[in-house]
């Protein structure tokens, strides 16, 4: 109970800094009157105001297309499965034809699971933070 009674440690006293202003740093600021500095603010607040049309037009255009290839990529989904359900039903009627019934799930299985575990592949990504 008592390792506890020195906390919180003490801290340094920390100096004080004093900021002097820098004439080469104040020779590149602007100085506006009340009339330069309203005429700026409503030049900026157009400007932003385009900016802002322009990223609603981005905006529509990039929903617009986002819709487009989800549709092309269920379509083209719906496709590859019925491309591989027909590979698989020419597999067992092959399969069937030669005789081989019993053995055509079993074949079918193990080539189903050399297939997944060879085609894995497993990709790293390291990330760095700074």
């Amino acid at each position: 109970m008592a390792r506890n009674t020195h906390l919180p440690a003490p801290q340094p006293t920390r100096p004080v800094v004093h900021y002097y202003p820098d004439p080469a740093m104040v020779a590149d600021l602007e100085r506006l009157n009340a009339t330069e500095l309203a005429a700026r603010r409503a030049q900026e607040r157009l400007l932003y105001g385009r900016w802002k049309v322009r990223q609603a037009a981005i905006r529509e255009r990039d929903r617009k297309v986002r819709q487009f290839w989800f549709g092309f990529g269920g379509v083209l989904a719906l496709v590859v499965l019925a491309v591989f359900a027909f590979a698989a039903w020419m597999v067992w009627t092959w399969l069937a034809a030669l005789g081989a019934g019993v053995l055509a799930i079993p074949a079918i299985v193990v080539f189903l699971a050399v297939t997944a575990i060879g085609g894995h592949r497993c990709v790293t990504v390291v990330q760095h933070w700074h």
